[in-house]
């Protein structure tokens, strides 16, 4: 577990984050990667400080998990955007920055001063990356959407579930995250074409389309063969193609397999001598079941109905006999690519995440935290955990006093009549 703190690739440059937990994650990440992050929050603080779970079950907007996760790396500041005077004060924070990020639904970031040719008529050197719904036009873009709304539009929704039920939610907030994520691509590389030219540009990110993206080939798929990739519950539907069952029960837990077709037939003669080993082949050492198992004679279509069950149930008797650390052990010494489902808590204790020194502690006025840690590891410039997600205001004096050159008596001032 590491502690300590390096400066990053974008040390020297700052961003203004002005972001719901739309697009939290993609502030998080740049300043994982060493920019000052100045999360800007309505005086009183920002909403996403309510969304649970909390520490010891306090319902208290410091003591927000998501908040400390999503907004780590971050300095904090307070400013009234509704008001004239803080929208001034947010001009000027912008002529120090080098990016802004926010979340401002069309309409709304136009009546903020936000509208992308006014960013770019006043700050030209500026990369304002927007980070919305459905994107910063179209006939959806000031249509407002959560996380669940955002994976069902974008059509992941319509892939994840059991064969003749419902869709079902992807755990996690994956459209959320998508969208930041992919932001921070897009972001970065107009920050590289900056460096080119000395002008910015504006990054207009949808959540939708971010979705969208992550489909695999089921959009090929519908375009070319006429096919919706259906619901393949423990298992993969591809091209119209239903693969077997992908989480086996063991002993005490579950691994994920690839139990037949694709890679298991590339190694179906491996797979079956070692179940033969411990007695519990069954038929399938027979070379009618070779035949339809071994990718080497053209098989690599899993096999359907009863032959596909009955393999499916020798699998899955098979699997319960043994713990998850035999099963992913011995599978991975046959070059199956088998693994144990982790639990957090296992991850926790994972011997190859400790090997690699993954986990990061983080020291909070309340506690010491374990983070995940770098999601790339840079070689010279790597990422980091350099403070925990800031209090309400907590860098008030800093911003308003080091970059706008306020006085304390005037910050003070500012924070009485509600601006900050």
């Amino acid at each position: 577990m590491t502690t300590q703190a390096a400066a990053g690739p974008l040390a020297p440059f700052r961003v203004i984050d002005l972001t719901n937990e739309l697009g939290q994650l993609a502030g998080r990440m740049l300043g994982d990667l060493g920019a000052e992050v100045i999360k800007v929050e309505q005086p009183g603080g920002d909403e996403s400080r309510f969304i649970g779970p909390f520490r010891g079950d306090v319902v208290d907007p410091e003591y927000s998990l998501h908040w400390w996760t999503f907004n780590a790396n971050k300095l904090g500041a307070t400013l009234d955007l509704t008001t004239t005077g803080g929208q001034e004060l947010f001009t000027r924070l912008l002529d120090s920055a080098d990016f802004l990020i926010e979340t401002c639904p069309p309409d709304a970031a136009a009546a903020l001063g936000l509208g992308v040719e006014t960013v770019r008529s006043s700050h030209p050197r500026l990369v304002h990356t927007s980070i919305t719904p459905f994107g910063r036009e179209g006939p959806y873009a000031n249509w407002k959407a959560t996380d669940l709304v955002g994976t069902a539009m974008g059509g992941l929704s319509s892939l994840c579930g059991a064969p003749g039920r419902p869709p079902i939610r992807p755990t996690a907030s994956q459209g959320f995250t998508q969208a930041s994520a992919q932001a921070v691509v897009g972001t970065l590389i107009a920050h590289y074409q900056r460096t080119k030219t000395g002008r910015g540009q504006h990054v207009d990110q949808s959540m939708q389309e971010a979705v969208t993206f992550t489909h695999d080939n089921a959009s090929p798929t519908w375009d070319i063969r006429g096919i919706n990739n259906g619901r393949p519950g423990n298992g993969r539907e591809i091209g119209g193609y239903k693969s077997g069952q992908y989480v086996y029960e063991a002993a005490d837990g579950y691994v994920a397999a690839l139990s037949y077709g694709g890679l298991f037939g590339l190694t179906a003669r491996q797979t079956i001598e070692w179940l033969d080993h411990h007695g519990l082949a069954g038929d399938l050492t027979s070379d009618e079941w070779l035949a339809k198992l071994d990718a080497t004679q053209g098989i690599l279509i899993p096999p359907t109905g009863e032959d596909g069950d009955h393999l499916n149930d020798v699998l899955v008797a098979f699997c319960k006999r043994f713990t998850r650390a035999q099963l992913v052990s011995e599978a991975q010494q046959i070059r199956n690519g088998w693994g144990i489902v982790h639990t957090p808590s296992d991850l926790l204790e994972n011997e190859h995440l400790a090997a690699r020194d993954y986990w990061t502690e983080v020291e909070h006025e309340e506690a010491h935290v374990t983070y995940p840690g770098p999601w790339a590891r840079l070689s010279k410039t790597p990422i980091s955990i350099r403070h925990r997600a800031p209090r309400i205001g907590e860098h008030n004096f800093y911003v308003y006093g080091n970059l706008l050159g306020f006085s304390d008596d005037e910050i003070m001032q500012l924070s009485d009549e509600g601006a900050i």
